[in-house]
């Protein structure tokens, strides 16, 4: 029997996946905490950046309605001429 029949017997099989289960929990304890370092460098980097651009726009909108209406400081002489 060949060991590249698909009759393999049941025990490789088993002890070839057992080998790759052993290596992917090697791996990920290896692996694990410098993912999960820089997942979370990039969440708070991006977090603070919507923070600002939150705060961007809401200092923008609040600014915006302030501008000097039509009676406030323009004179006569330049509303004549606007509308």
């Amino acid at each position: 029997m060949a060991l590249s029949s698909p009759d393999a017997p049941n025990w490789l099989t088993r002890f070839v996946q057992g080998l790759l289960g052993l290596l992917g929990v090697y791996a990920a304890i290896r692996l694990l905490p410098r993912v999960l370092k820089s997942m979370t460098r990039r969440f708070v980097v991006g977090l603070i950046g919507e923070i600002l651009l939150v705060a961007l726009g809401l200092f923008l909108t609040r600014r915006a309605p302030d501008r000097p209406g039509p009676d406030d400081t323009v004179s006569t002489e330049t509303r004549d001429r606007t509308g």
